[in-house]
């Protein structure tokens, strides 16, 4: 029984540390993504204003 509760253990431990790892890399991927998207955006308006700027000057 206690070699039954062994395996047991390990088997419901790796279950957990799996999820637990799956559940980590999709909030890190989704965190790198947003992040990405919303730099492109802040530097997409970015360069717009300073054009925006620079044709107002000349």
């Amino acid at each position: 029984m206690n070699t039954f509760m062994a395996i047991m253990s390990q088997l419901f431990w790796g279950v957990t540390i799996g999820a637990l790892g799956a559940a980590f890399e999709t909030l890190a991927k989704g965190a790198i993504m947003i992040g990405g998207i919303g730099g492109a955006g802040w530097y997409g308006l970015k360069w717009r204003r300073d054009r925006r700027n620079r044709d107002k000057r000349d």
